[in-house]
């Protein structure tokens, strides 16, 4: 008769392991990604944020953007799309512009000291507004980070 021993794991080994574990856990609670819903204004089009707060307790984005058409095609024509960014303690602000290319694909990537709890864009006439317009083509809604 033969008698199956359990080998068990070195406490060494099993150390490692659970540190593998509890920094993957560290890192994905650290990070944040955000789909945006369907757009009214462009349904085509579709955005991903990803916000990570970094070790200097600043905040990294990163948005990409596919199918969205450029903006010289909405009604009405607008040129340029600019990203806003809303933060609990100091509200709505310009966080870049968002560039289309010829694939229909646009990305911004920053960072920030204010925690976002919102991020949207709109279609603008100039390159550098100093508040949105009505023409919000794509909202994330509100989130946490």
């Amino acid at each position: 008769m033969v008698k199956n021993k359990k080998k068990s794991l070195p406490i060494k080994d099993a150390f490692k392991i659970l540190s593998y574990i509890f920094i993957a856990v560290l890192i994905s609670s650290c990070s944040s990604k955000v789909v945006f819903p369907v757009s009214e204004v462009v349904p085509a089009a579709e955005a991903t944020l990803k916000v990570n707060k970094n070790g200097n307790e600043n905040f990294e984005l990163d948005l990409k953007v596919e199918n969205l058409a450029e903006a010289d095609r909405l009604t009405p024509a607008r040129r340029y799309y600019v990203v806003w960014m809303v933060s609990k303690k100091h509200g709505t602000i310009n966080i870049g512009n968002l560039d289309i290319n010829r694939k229909n694909k646009g990305s911004l990537e920053t960072s920030t000291a204010y925690e976002p709890i919102r991020v949207f864009i709109t279609a603008e006439d100039t390159q550098k507004p100093v508040v949105p317009s009505t023409q919000v083509v794509l909202d994330s809604g509100e989130f946490k980070v």
